[in-house]
Order: structure tokens, then C-alpha cells, then sequence
């Protein structure tokens, strides 16, 4: 009778027990699973503060850029990560090398899936693009090796408040040359993947400060032109890296506006340039400094792709251009007694510039001055020689102390050049340092067709002034006067007696 209360109390007793235990087990579940984050994210941090860590990290930049990245010495301070060097070699050729990067990542954030880079920046950074290379195999994604249960723990999404670089390079090479950008202040703006496409990114940054160093070289120059950068606005995606707005300085009030793209997939590149104030001495030869003074505006177009020379096209226009000294305009100054050709101010002068093989064509060539002349044509510059063909109109005035001027030279049709001028085409040859045309020896040829064909009154008189004493002296200009006035008295025994002399003087007779 007395074990039956025995049982009872062992019974309950055990259930007691069972109690005790599903409660501790309750609170120990509930403990993981209030504690579980904070366990995985503890081993996060321990996980990203070991070396494992930055070969996980290069990894997984190769695998999704392809190449070679190395980074080495990743220190920790706290919660901010020091990175002495950066390199990645990608199989495409960019090439990125960065120095003392620092960034802090708020860890907190991990709780909220989210990588969030504080404070990022870094002492110095080169970005070079250069010919493809192949590394061989990607390294294998990363994130595939982790496993399951600890994935869904990790951040998938990044956001990043900004970066700073002190010092920035970026270096274009082709063929014919570098473009760089040296030594300016880089910022970009924030980043947050999230409200981004999977895969794509798209930050806006900016340039202060630094140069801009091109491949072009001026002939009075001794080293490549190089520009002060001001500012510029830049946009990076994982597609393109775009720059607008940039401003640079040059001597004197010289300015230039740029804007470009670079697309990383295919290498190619396109830049507009518009220069504005550019001062002409520091682009012209011996020859040209000292007769032709001013500046010119451009707008210049360059683009590229992958191992391709250089594709160019450049409009340029002269202003406060004035033309003096050049041999063909005093010889019309001579010819013509008007003063103005010693010294042409240049009202209208614009010319494309182009290249053509291995040489340069000047196409659409226009040079006004006002109420004296207009020249229209294209020009080959092959080396130092040059080969031009041209229209040169004149107002009628300047032409009535060349006889046969207007008659026999200047008698061309230019439908489309300006009313009120008379025109003839000009040939242009020889080289840059000692061009020649053929403009003074077809008017020496018009005035002696004059003296022999037509009234030998005025026309002998104006002709030995004009033309034929600056070439052969006072008295030997006085000749054909004494020819077709001789004792004869008749034109044809003149011109029988003259046809020697004319011959020395004329070197080419029109054919009008």
C-alpha cells in the first residue's frame, strides 16, 4: 500500500525534469536565435580582419574583371582597413595602381545586409589604359564556395558614401601617343548598389586642379603641350568613364573646354576639344612667325580604338590675324600700288584640317580681308612641301595699274565666292620654309601680251612702272617704249625687235 505514492512523486518528479529541460532547450534556442547574427557577424569581422580575407577579396576581383590583382599589407585600425598597395591588371589593359587606400566599414551595417564603406580614399591613384593582355583562366567566384546556411548572412548590397584620391593619373596610349590627365584632386560621389541594375554602376565625380599632357607637339615647342586643369565633371560606370565640362588653361588668356568618353568593353574613345585665344607664334616655323601674327580658335575631334592610329578632324579660325611681309603679297603691292597688300588684316580666315595618309590636307580654306581680296581653296602639306590650289579674288581697283590684268589673269567664274571681285586660281608649291606661286609670273605675262597686242600708249608707260622696273631696273624698263616707238614706226617691226627682251621678262604667257 505504501509504494503507490512512491511511484506518484518519481513521476512527477520526471516531469518536472522534461519541463526544465524543453525550457532550457526554449531558452536556449531563442538565445541562438536572438544571438545567431551577432555570432556571425562577430565572425565576420574576424573573418575580414584576417589574411584570408584579402586573398578571398583578390579572388574575387579577378573573377569578375579577369587579370591580376594583388593587394598587399591590409592592416586594421579599429574598424578601418589601411591598404599600402592596389594593383589590378585586367585581361582588357586597364591597368589601376592606388597607394595608401583607406576605408572604414560600419559593421553595424551587416546586420542590415549592407556593406557600408565609410571615409574611403587614397593617397595616390594611377588608372592606364594600354593593349589587351591575356592572364589566362578567372580565379573561382568567391561567393559560390560559402556556404548556404552562412549566405544569407552576408551583405549582397554596398553602399559607399564617396572616395577621394590626393593625387590622380589617367593615361590614354595609341599609337600616335598619350593623353594624361597628371596629378589633379579626384572625387567621386556616393554609391549604393542597391539602387542600381544587378551588375551595373553608375557615380559622378569630379577633377580640381592638376595638368593635362597631350601627344601634339608645336613646331616652336620642345616639348608635348601641356594645359592647366581648372575643373572638370566626370561620370564612371562599369560600361563607360566619361569626363564634361572640363576647363584648362594655357599661355597667356589660352583656354580649352574638353569632354570625352572612354568605353571599356571595345577601348574606344572619342574627345571634343574647343580651344579658344590659342597665341599662333607658338605654332608657326621660322618662316611664318614674323608674317603672320595673331590667335586662332579650334574645335578639334579625336577618337580611337583598340591599337588604332589616331582618327583627327580640327576647324580652326584666326582672329586679330594680320598678314605682312609674304613675298606673293608684295609683289601685289608692287604690281597693284596699293599699300594694303604690304599688310593684310585678316577679317576672315578659316580653314579643316585633316590627315590624309602621311600627310595633312587643309580643306575649305577661306581668307578675307575686306575691300581688298578673298582667297578659297584646299592644300597638302607632305612633309616640309607643300602643294595648294586656290581662288584669289580682288576688288577691281587694285588691278587698273597691271595691264591685262583684268583681262587675261583675273578672269575665272566663282558662282558661289562674294559679288564685286574678280578671280583667278592660284597654284601654290614649293615648301613651308620657301613656298612659291605661280600668281607674279602670269601677270608679268598679261602686261607683256599687253604691250604687244594692244595700244602701246599708257599701257607702255603704266607697264615700265609697274612691272617691268621692279624687275629689270629704270633704264631697261624704258626699252620697249624705244622698241615699239622706233624709227620704223610700225608695231610689227616692234614687236619683231622686242620679242627677245619680252621673253626674259615673261616667263609664262596666258592663254587668254
Amino acid at each position: 500500500m505504501r509504494r503507490r505514492p512512491s511511484q506518484r512523486r518519481s513521476s512527477s518528479s520526471s516531469l518536472r525534469w522534461l519541463w526544465w529541460l524543453a525550457g532550457l532547450l526554449a531558452l536556449v534556442a531563442g538565445s541562438l536565435v536572438f544571438l545567431g547574427p551577432s555570432l556571425v557577424i562577430g565572425y565576420i569581422q574576424r573573418f575580414v580582419r584576417s589574411d584570408d580575407f584579402r586573398i578571398k577579396a583578390q579572388q574575387m576581383i579577378e573573377s569578375r574583371l579577369g587579370g591580376h590583382t594583388s593587394i598587399a599589407n591590409l592592416d586594421w585600425h579599429d574598424d578601418t582597413a589601411a591598404i599600402n598597395d592596389l594593383s589590378i591588371d585586367t585581361d582588357s589593359g586597364w591597368q589601376l595602381d592606388a597607394s595608401g587606400v583607406q576605408a572604414a566599414l560600419d559593421f553595424g551595417a551587416i546586420r542590415k545586409g549592407i556593406w557600408h564603406v565609410q571615409s574611403a580614399s587614397a593617397d595616390e591613384l594611377r588608372l592606364k589604359k594600354a593593349a589587351p593582355k591575356s592572364f589566362g583562366m578567372r580565379s573561382p567566384d568567391v561567393e559560390s564556395s560559402i556556404p548556404g546556411w552562412l549566405q544569407r548572412y552576408i551583405p549582397h548590397s554596398t553602399e559607399i558614401d564617396g572616395f577621394d584620391a590626393q593625387r590622380f593619373f589617367f593615361e590614354q596610349l595609341s599609337s600616335s601617343g598619350a593623353w594624361q590627365i597628371a596629378d589633379t584632386q579626384l572625387h567621386f560621389g556616393a554609391y549604393d548598389s542597391a539602387a542600381a541594375d544587378p551588375g551595373h554602376f553608375s557615380v559622378p565625380g569630379t577633377f580640381t586642379g592638376g595638368t593635362l599632357l597631350t601627344p601634339i607637339t608645336p613646331t616652336q615647342q620642345k616639348s608635348p603641350l601641356k594645359f592647366d586643369l581648372t575643373r572638370a565633371t566626370l561620370r564612371l560606370s562599369d560600361q563607360q568613364f566619361q569626363i564634361s565640362d572640363a576647363a584648362f588653361k594655357w599661355k597667356e588668356q589660352s583656354e580649352l573646354t574638353l569632354r570625352g568618353t572612354v568605353k571599356f568593353s571595345t577601348g574606344q574613345w572619342q574627345t571634343f576639344i574647343h580651344a579658344s585665344a590659342m597665341p599662333l607664334r607658338e605654332f608657326l616655323n621660322d618662316f611664318w612667325q614674323p608674317r603672320l601674327t595673331g590667335h586662332f580658335s579650334s574645335d578639334l575631334e579625336l577618337s580611337a580604338t583598340r591599337d588604332s592610329p589616331i582618327a583627327w578632324k580640327a576647324d580652326i579660325s584666326l582672329k586679330d590675324s594680320v598678314l605682312t611681309a609674304l613675298p606673293v603679297l608684295d609683289q601685289l603691292a608692287t604690281y597693284t600700288r596699293a599699300e594694303r597688300f604690304k599688310r593684310v588684316v585678316l577679317d576672315i580666315a578659316t580653314a579643316t584640317i585633316r590627315p590624309q595618309g602621311s600627310a595633312t590636307r587643309f580643306e575649305k580654306v577661306v581668307v578675307q580681308s575686306n575691300g581688298l581680296l578673298r582667297i578659297e581653296g584646299d592644300l597638302t602639306l607632305q612633309g616640309e612641301s607643300i602643294s595648294g590650289d586656290f581662288m584669289l579674288g580682288v576688288t577691281p581697283e587694285t588691278l587698273k595699274w597691271i595691264p591685262g590684268a583684268d583681262s587675261r589673269v583675273f578672269v575665272e567664274a566663282n558662282p558661289k565666292g562674294p559679288p564685286g571681285l574678280l578671280w583667278t586660281r592660284l597654284k601654290i608649291g614649293g615648301t613651308v620654309a620657301a613656298p612659291q606661286e605661280d600668281l607674279s609670273s602670269r601677270l608679268l605675262g598679261a602686261a607683256g601680251m599687253s604691250l604687244l597686242m594692244e595700244s602701246p600708249g599708257t599701257i607702255v608707260n603704266t607697264a615700265s612702272d609697274t612691272l617691268l622696273k621692279p624687275v629689270l631696273g629704270e633704264d631697261a624698263a624704258k626699252l620697249p617704249g624705244k622698241i615699239i616707238n622706233g624709227t620704223t614706226g610700225t608695231l610689227e617691226q616692234g614687236v619683231k625687235t622686242g620679242t627677245d627682251l619680252i621673253n626674259k621678262v615673261i616667263p609664262l604667257f596666258p592663254g587668254k
